[in-house]
């Protein structure tokens, strides 16, 4: 806990240091900007005064940019009071040229000792280029709390998208459990050889979803072998009449995946599917994968003593499509197709 505390502190630290550097470098560009622009009236021995000036004189900018940055930006302008944000702005041009006329009187004072009205018309034109200053370092302020804004933003996206797909997790291991379980009911009911066969299956996959599928990401080859330990269940329970042909193409079975991402595709397949009219249960299944690109083909022969639900989706479905939305958005196509005898999904995911 104090080690945190530490390192917390020493964010803080770095940060206002940044931000202290940031104004400074700001203020020190004005000066030398400045002393570029006026050194062509301006004798080499005069320089000391020039920098003793321009010194003297920053409070009478850095006053009103401030008061405008931090006081009429965040708290008129942002909530669009346009007259109380217009007012601020005259009252610190006004500031701007009272302070300059005051200020340089001052000034001349204490270098001739003698204290003379400065005419309004000898610092109209630098007041000028002083209400351009302060407005490039309101303008810097509110780009820089903008993109502060775009990021808090872009977090509280990532939050929520994340917060989304723990949901959607949430909902889909329930699904794949009562579906799993239901197989495992029904090998006990016949009182079939490969039920324990079946819970030693289902142990695998229970391993998966409590130590993988919480992850961000897992390597293909584990998201592979999930499909086959939940269609090998399936096989114990179809026996004969289930027909699986799986054809592989896997160029990196490292490539990283978001988990469970396959698995609801099979889960449809025997949830919904059924064995056809030459009396079996046809799953075809053709995954191909390079570093690039993902495509994966599954179809199920379409069981005709039940309603199907692969056209409104399901539950499984229509959770694989928001997971998809929010972990691949822009990157993936997903095409659902019926036929007279078969269900067919195709997904493609592009990684680049």
């Amino acid at each position: 806990m104090e080690l945190t505390i530490s390192n917390s502190k020493n964010i803080q630290t770095r940060a206002h240091l940044k931000t202290l550097a940031i104004h400074t470098g700001f203020w020190v560009l004005y000066v030398v900007s400045e002393y570029f622009a006026n050194q062509m009236h301006r004798q080499l021995s005069a320089n000391p005064q020039f920098f003793r000036t321009t010194l003297l004189s920053l409070p009478v900018m850095i006053i009103p940019t401030y008061f405008i940055a931090l006081f009429a930006a965040p708290r008129y302008l942002k909530a669009k009071r346009w007259g109380l944000f217009l007012l601020c702005a005259l009252a610190a041009a006004i500031f701007v040229l009272y302070g300059r006329i005051k200020w340089l009187a001052l000034i001349n004072y204490f270098e001739s000792g003698d204290f003379y009205q400065v005419p309004v018309s000898k610092v109209l034109k630098n007041v000028i280029r002083d209400y351009a200053i302060i407005a490039l370092g309101v303008c810097i302020y509110i780009i820089g709390d903008y993109r502060r804004q775009q990021q808090t933003n872009e977090r509280l996206i990532k939050a929520k998208a994340e917060a989304e797909i723990q949901l959607l997790k949430g909902q889909l291991h329930p699904h794949f459990l009562f579906n799993s379980l239901n197989n495992i009911y029904s090998l006990a009911l016949s009182r079939s050889e490969y039920t324990a066969d079946s819970i030693l299956k289902l142990t695998e996959l229970l391993d998966y979803l409590v130590y993988r599928a919480g992850m961000e990401k897992v390597a293909l080859n584990k998201e592979i072998e999930l499909v086959e330990n939940y269609i090998g269940l399936e096989e114990l329970r179809y026996g004969s009449r289930l027909k699986v042909d799986l054809k592989r193409s896997v160029s990196n079975e490292s490539l990283q995946v978001a988990p469970l991402i396959l698995l609801p595709f099979a889960e449809n397949c025997f949830k919904h599917g059924g064995i056809g009219k030459d009396g079996l249960f046809r799953v075809e299944i053709n995954l191909e994968a390079s570093d690039s690109r993902l495509l994966f083909l599954i179809s199920n022969t379409k069981n005709h003593r039940k309603k199907n639900l692969h056209a409104s989706g399901g539950v499984g479905l229509k959770n694989i499509r928001q997971r998809l939305e929010l972990l691949y958005p822009g990157k993936y196509r997903l095409t659902i197709r019926e036929e007279p005898e078969t269900f067919k999904v195709e997904l493609e995911i592009k990684f680049k």
